[in-house]
């Protein structure tokens, strides 16, 4: 299974270029979740293998998602793939503001449009309460709302500065 990073920073317009069609951006809130391979997002999706693998190659060959697992089933090799990371964000370079901001938004809409699936696929029994305490309840998704300053919320998202890359000089 893959450790995936918090944070995956988009370095390059290639790679901002194949999440931003929409079918990508959901095949990657599905493959930030767990892994999947191309047959269960064509069924997911109700769409043709041969598309959602043209897909998850394009993510592949950009360093979005990669291979976490081949397994033999009925003389098939199954490939689960896997989000990188749990979160994507362009690097500040990549977009202006306005871009940026819009980007965020569309970011949240899936993941909120993901969440009121989740809730609506279901099964009733996990919306049946056994207890009066609310800790006690069953969960399928958990959303929480956290109001603070305009600057913590901005000390919050500061994500660290990467290392600088040393170049090793080889001999010869």
């Amino acid at each position: 299974m893959l450790e995936q990073k918090s944070i995956f920073i988009i370095e390059n317009y290639d790679q901002l270029k194949v999440i931003s069609d929409p079918l990508r951006t959901k095949m990657l809130m599905r493959l930030v979740e767990k892994p999947h391979t191309g047959q269960q997002l064509s069924q997911l999706f109700g769409l043709s293998r041969a598309k959602i693998l043209y897909h998850l190659r394009e993510l592949e060959k950009h360093g979005i998602i990669q291979l976490v697992k081949k397994e033999e089933k009925g003389g098939n090799i199954l490939k689960y793939y896997q989000a990188v990371a749990r979160g994507f964000i362009p690097a500040d370079h990549l977009l202006t503001y306005t871009e940026s901001k819009e980007a965020t938004r569309q970011s949240y809409v899936e993941v909120l449009q993901r969440a009121k699936t989740r809730a609506l696929s279901a099964p009733e029994e996990a919306f049946a309460l056994t207890s009066t305490e609310v800790e006690k309840w069953p969960r399928i998704s958990l959303q929480s709302e956290v109001r603070v300053s305009e600057q913590a919320f901005v000390s919050f998202c500061k994500i660290p500065e990467p290392a600088p890359r040393i170049a090793a000089k080889l001999p010869g």
